[in-house]
């Protein structure tokens, strides 16, 4: 999704809650994320507004604990603005090379700080753990270059080309080549 496409679709704190329900309880039957008790579940509703601007407050009659939809995730414990989280993912997925700290400031305001930690929990959460794992397929093969290079850096073993292609039985590929 573009940024254009997130600040129009995501317009205020509502479409973005309504949006991370949608997403954690896709058939509509909200859940505790303690204990997962469905069905005894009671909203929570706020009517004067204080230091926690989050409407969508939900408490588990089992457990006894609240929860919202931001929960576990990367929003949680956090007073900024859905919107701008939103606002900066965007930014730091539709960057070629990233976003730094000072750009994403400017772009959603705020000190170097909160920019700063913004940033940091958003590239945590969109690492991946292992790049291969399960069963892994290797094969590597030595390719020749057709003609020998004329100038420019000198090649240190002038046959050959080392290629390997590694596959994870499921789809993913790798490939990577020294040369």
């Amino acid at each position: 999704m573009r940024l254009i496409d997130v600040t129009a679709r995501f317009k205020t704190d509502d479409d973005c809650l309504e949006y991370l329900e949608s997403l954690r309880w896709p058939n509509g039957e909200i859940g505790c994320v303690h204990c997962g008790e469905i069905g005894r579940i009671s909203k929570i509703t706020r009517e004067s507004k204080g230091k926690n601007r989050r409407t969508r407050i939900y408490q588990c009659s089992a457990c006894e604990k609240q929860f919202s939809a931001t929960s576990g995730t990367i929003f949680h414990d956090s007073h900024l603005p859905l919107v701008k989280w939103f606002t900066a993912i965007a930014l730091i997925c539709e960057g070629k090379k990233s976003v730094s700290a000072c750009q994403l400031q400017r772009h959603i305001g705020g000190s170097y700080r909160t920019s700063w930690y913004l940033a940091h929990r958003i590239r945590e959460a969109m690492q991946e753990g292992n790049l291969l794992g399960g069963v892994v397929e290797a094969d590597e093969t030595f390719l020749r270059p057709r003609k020998p290079r004329k100038g420019g850096p000198k090649v240190t073993n002038p046959n050959r080309m080392v290629v390997l292609g590694m596959i994870e039985r499921g789809g993913k590929a790798e490939a990577n080549s020294s040369g």
